[in-house]
């Protein structure tokens, strides 16, 4: 006797895929898109209804009034037939948007019935939270049949969210207290476990459950028994039971697929998970700087420009360059999802999308804080070498052939957009000290950038724009103490730009007065007729500097020598000058015989003797 073995097919033996719907981001995404985003609930409902339409046509199952064709009936004994028949996530999108459809109409109903107080309209709003209550339940119902673990718990929470409407209608805020505490509770919970978007999510549901929960206990204080906000613990091992299976499902996909563990990277008060490919760039970056870090300097303006310092600049470009990796990996990312935004937005898109740009603040402040350092480095020894100092002029020639005050007007400029980008993608917007002072910062270096043009301009002979963008530096200056900074280095280099603006001042007024002169004729020759220290014809000028320090002449614009040699002949007097001097030193001699003569003899009368006269 032969015995057949009926072969087994390997479909059967398979377990059947579970199905995945965010039902929690499918329903906000479509609220905001179709008409909530104005609390529009008549379009809402509106678009839930073609939109089930649509699904039914795709899946051909139509509904007619004659001929009723698969019919999902959930009841004793059916599960296997509704297993059987729901092979597409499709139905489970169909079921959500009945809900939808149901609770947008009731809303509606709600709006007229708070504006005409209408007891018909009270009546039909009942029946239509009543239907979106049943539909989510038969959604969670499904779910717990054919979709996975992570469907059936927001399934779970999305229909206790449902009741708890319900109830508030009808007044019963006990019963709705319990519901919406066991859908805070499993929201709380999901915000643990998912990545940064779906915390998003939950945060902004877990937000929308507060003044439900506040409205109910204040309607319930006048009860005996005092409300409580936990919900029941068999509800509670319900969840953890679900959350425990979830764990472990996530356990078991993790282990299937070797990965390894990503970096989480906190900026602007977020987590953001990296992915695979980003994550290897920023391991090389962090690598490289953790190795290099110490050989950077810690003070810029203290830093020693006279030794090698090529080896600063090759650690500040190679940090720079793992950088740009980063960023570019970043930006087609963020692309990407601008991209498909446009087409199909949802509400996890956009968080997405706000992630990316959070993680690319991230790349492009230290991108920036290495460029600003590495720029203020190369400021700093070329502003040396325009001074004559010594620097490492190695360094310099791999960047310009010859330093000129132009290069710094371009290295300045750049230095202006590098801190502005920096600015705008620093962690802590909140404080109030690094925000003044980053406004303190940025208006110094427009005003050092002005300064280096204005000596350009001084440079080309144009006094009187250099003396109006010198006025213009001024003002910043004082613009920058307006902002009552602390940061005693931006003090410094205010104080340092203003004496150095003073001491060009000095020197443009100068120059500018030597070059009117030069050029205007009439003003030389005004300037020649003016008689200041009793000069009164041009031949009393004087050709050397020392004849004519009590008198001003025009006659400095020509080359003038200290003295004149040899000097000019002079009258001077007959009568020796040291002869007056000498006279105490003088013996003289004696005239005492003479004296003695006169005395002796008759006195001598003149010629008129003989009158009596004598």
């Amino acid at each position: 006797m032969a015995t057949t073995n009926v072969p087994t097919s390997p479909k059967e033996d398979a377990p059947k895929e579970k199905f995945h719907l965010d039902i929690l981001n499918f329903s906000q995404t479509s609220q905001i898109q179709f008409g909530l985003r104005l609390q529009d609930y008549k379009k809402y409902r509106q678009y839930c209804s073609k939109r089930i339409q649509r699904l039914r046509s795709q899946l051909r199952k139509q509904y007619g009034k004659k001929n009723y064709v698969n019919k999902i009936v959930l009841g004793s004994g059916g599960e296997e037939t509704v297993e059987k028949q729901i092979n597409d996530v499709r139905y489970l999108q169909i079921a959500l948007l009945k809900s939808e459809r149901a609770w947008s109409y009731a809303m509606d109903l709600k709006a007229q019935f708070e504006k005409d107080n209408d007891s018909r309209i009270g009546f039909h709003m009942n029946r239509r939270f009543g239907k979106a209550s049943r539909n989510s339940t038969q959604l969670y119902d499904i779910c717990k049949l054919v979709a996975d673990q992570y469907t059936i718990i927001e399934a779970h929470a999305y229909s206790s969210w449902m009741a708890s409407s319900l109830s508030l209608i009808k007044l019963d805020f006990k019963k709705a207290l319990e519901e919406i505490n066991v859908s805070k509770t499993i929201y709380e919970k999901l915000s643990e476990q998912g990545d940064h978007s779906q915390k998003e999510l939950y945060q902004k549901r877990i937000e929308e459950t507060e003044p439900i929960i506040r409205f109910c206990l204040y309607n319930l204080k006048n009860e005996k028994t005092t409300p409580s906000t936990k919900i029941s613990q068999n509800t509670l091992t319900i969840i953890e039971q679900s959350l425990e299976e979830l764990k472990n499902q996530e356990k078991k996909s993790n282990n299937n697929t070797t990965t390894t563990t990503t970096e989480v990277i906190e900026w602007k008060s977020k987590s953001i998970k990296v992915d695979e490919k980003l994550d290897e760039k920023l391991k090389i970056f962090n690598q490289f700087k953790k190795d290099n870090e110490n050989k950077l300097p810690k003070n810029i303006s203290s830093i020693d420009t006279t030794s090698n310092i090529s080896p600063i600049f090759n650690i500040y470009d190679k940090l720079v360059f793992n950088l740009i990796n980063c960023e570019t990996i970043v930006k087609n990312d963020l692309s990407t999802l601008v991209r498909v935004n446009l087409k199909n937005k949802s509400v996890k898109s956009e968080i997405e999308e706000q992630s990316t740009k959070i993680l690319l603040a991230y790349i492009m402040y230290h991108k920036m804080k290495y460029l600003y350092e590495r720029n203020s480095i190369l400021i700093t020894m070329m502003q040396r070498v325009l001074d004559g100092e010594k620097v490492d002029e190695s360094a310099i020639k791999k960047k310009v052939k010859k330093v000129t005050w132009n290069d710094l007007v371009r290295l300045s400029s750049h230095q202006v957009k590098v801190y502005t980008i920096m600015s705008e993608s620093r962690d802590t917007d909140s404080n109030k000290e690094i925000a003044r002072d980053q406004d303190a910062q940025l208006i110094l270096l427009k005003s050092i950038r002005l300064y280096y043009i204005a000596v350009c301009l001084a440079k080309s002979l144009k006094f009187s724009e250099t003396m109006a963008v010198l006025d213009r530096v001024l003002s910043n200056i004082q613009n920058v103490r307006k902002t009552n900074t602390k940061n005693q280095q931006i003090l410094n280099d205010t104080n340092e730009l203003e004496s150095n603006i003073k001491k060009q001042r000095s020197q443009i007024h100068a120059n500018s007065f030597i070059q009117q002169l030069s050029e205007n004729q009439d003003l030389k020759n005004q300037m020649s007729s003016l008689s200041i220290g009793g000069i009164t014809s041009s031949t009393d000028k004087s050709n050397d500097l020392i004849s004519g320090l009590d008198s001003f002449d025009t006659s400095f614009l020509a080359e003038k020598k200290l003295v004149q040699l040899p000097p000019q002949l002079q009258p001077v007097q007959a009568k020796p000058i040291f002869f007056d001097l000498a006279f105490n030193n003088v013996t003289f001699p004696s005239l005492d015989q003479r004296k003695k003569g006169s005395s002796t003899g008759t006195p001598s009368k003149g010629l008129f003797g003989f009158w009596g006269r004598g």
